[in-house]
């Protein structure tokens, strides 16, 4: 899964576009998070610091060979054992998860792919029921340093029709305000 318009900068200047503890905080990343699934991890932004913070294991997907080759040296000099990075294209192969194995995914800035449903659908197929779907992107603002063309660039409205036509429900606030460039949207699988 190739995101279009998704190259990556140099490392510092990414790391630098987010307030990673505050994303998780406000994305309600937490202890009782078992099993977590990162959707394009690439440098290992996240997932680092939510491996920290989660009790059970962290698997992250990205398609990239320089990703995951960073990613997994950054988990390595971090010592960190609940970590599993994959590479592999979730749009052509999935992630290949058990159905309804999974407490946690993050969709982080790639909802601007060209099968943002697919990605949803794949989300909503591994959550246990009333598992959570984290999803970021970037503010719909010319002015962010960064990110997709605004062309591509979802709406949080459009985020939130593609997830509850998926099956989610989006939890309160709707928004989240992720300064300096971003916003966020919970979802939960609804339970059947």
């Amino acid at each position: 899964m190739k995101v279009r318009d998704s190259g990556m900068p140099e490392y510092s200047y990414w790391e630098s576009l987010f307030d990673v503890e505050l994303v998780l905080d406000r994305m309600e990343i937490g202890s009782d998070i078992g099993t977590f699934v990162e959707f394009g991890s690439g440098y290992g932004t996240f997932t680092i610091p939510v491996a920290k913070r989660i009790s059970g294991k962290i698997i992250a997907f990205d398609i990239e060979p320089e990703m995951i080759s960073m990613a997994g040296s950054r988990v390595l000099q971090a010592g960190l054992t609940n970590v599993e990075i994959i590479r592999r294209d979730l749009i052509s192969e999935g992630t290949g998860l058990v159905d309804l194995s999974v407490d946690y995914t993050a969709l982080f800035n790639i909802l601007h792919h060209e099968s943002p449903e697919e990605i949803l659908a794949e989300t909503f197929r591994i959550l246990k029921p009333g598992g959570k779907a984290g999803i970021i992107h970037w503010n719909f603002d010319p002015k962010t340093p960064r990110g997709p063309s605004l062309d591509m660039r979802p709406k949080p409205d459009q985020i939130k029709l593609w997830a509850e036509e998926s099956g989610f429900e989006i939890l309160e606030p709707t928004v989240r305000s992720l300064p300096p460039w971003h916003y966020g949207i919970l979802a939960r699988k609804r339970s059947a």
